[in-house]
């Protein structure tokens, strides 16, 4: 992906961003800024917002992000960076702790959306970009957990890069990507500990999980019998931010959590966890004791 835009190093992170051209908006009459958002903003980082609309947000949501533009561009320069350090503190953390080789090249897209996805990986010319929208940064004290989360989210994609080039449509596998987000997860909470339970999940009710265990009955059945099945709506009903599934919104990461839990306490490592291949991610889904019922 290739900006004209703003791209600097610090220590691991290779950073681009958007933040120069965004608050190039306030110059913008405000009667001119929706057009200026499309033609100046979005055209500056054209490649990256081809992919942002493709996946993680809606064009639709163009006129209240620049509705938002007076509001928040003030504060833009802290959000990012506030994101910069979270991620500088995490991936020294990761060299620290082996899960992430000293001298990696950490590849950060820092940007301003239309506020649907706040972080997301994903490979860029085979090469994994870890991408934050700062209007979805969250409070400070809690950017930290986003941050580790899409970290492990960069090692375990580095992992898969070869089954991924051999086969794409591994990134719309049902039990990868619950697994994926449960390893996340799991990964938090070992490497952040002590949180309210919630916050590693990022949703807001407090009895999700037992909604999650009470719609396992119907998650279960739909889930084994869809296991490696490579389908971005079936996934999305799974991890995605749904009202019209018999399940709770995001079930998802509550069934991997669980799983990678059950996995763990059994003796497996995180490091090792991490370098898992879809054949095995499988396996151990299919014989979990949760959705055998066993649990």
């Amino acid at each position: 992906m290739h900006h004209p835009a703003h791209i600097y190093s610090a220590g691991m992170l290779r950073v681009t961003s958007t933040v120069p051209q965004y608050l190039a908006l306030l110059d913008v009459a405000p009667g001119d800024r929706e057009r200026a958002w499309v033609s100046e903003y979005e055209q500056a980082h054209a490649d990256l917002f081809e992919m942002y609309y493709a996946g993680y947000g809606h064009r639709d949501g163009r006129p209240a992000a620049v509705a938002l533009v007076p509001d928040l561009a003030p504060a833009v320069r802290e959000r990012e960076a506030r994101a910069l350090l979270a991620l500088e503190q995490a991936s020294s953390h990761f060299v620290g702790l082996g899960l992430l080789p000293g001298g990696t090249d950490l590849h950060v897209t820092l940007m301003v959306g239309t506020g649907h996805s706040n972080a997301w990986v994903r490979p860029v010319d085979g090469t994994p970009v870890l991408f934050v929208a700062l209007e979805m940064l969250p409070p400070e004290g809690y950017d930290d957990i986003l941050v580790v989360h899409e970290l492990v989210h960069v090692v375990q994609l580095q992992a898969l890069l070869p089954a991924l080039a051999r086969r794409a449509e591994l990134e719309n596998h049902l039990g990868l990507r619950i697994w994926l987000e449960g390893l996340a997860v799991a990964a938090t909470r070992q490497l952040l500990p002590d949180r309210p339970a919630h916050h590693y999940y990022f949703v807001a009710g407090y009895d999700w999980p037992e909604q999650c265990r009470a719609a396992l009955p119907q998650i279960a059945p739909t889930l084994l019998r869809n296991l490696e099945v490579c389908d971005a709506t079936l996934t999305y009903s799974f991890v995605g931010v749904t009202e019209d599934q018999p399940w709770p919104s995001r079930a998802g990461y509550w069934i991997g959590d669980q799983v990678v839990t059950e996995v763990m306490q059994a003796g497996t490592e995180l490091d090792e966890l991490l370098g898992w291949q879809p054949e095995r991610i499988v396996q151990a889904l299919r014989t979990s004791a949760l959705l055998m019922g066993r649990s």
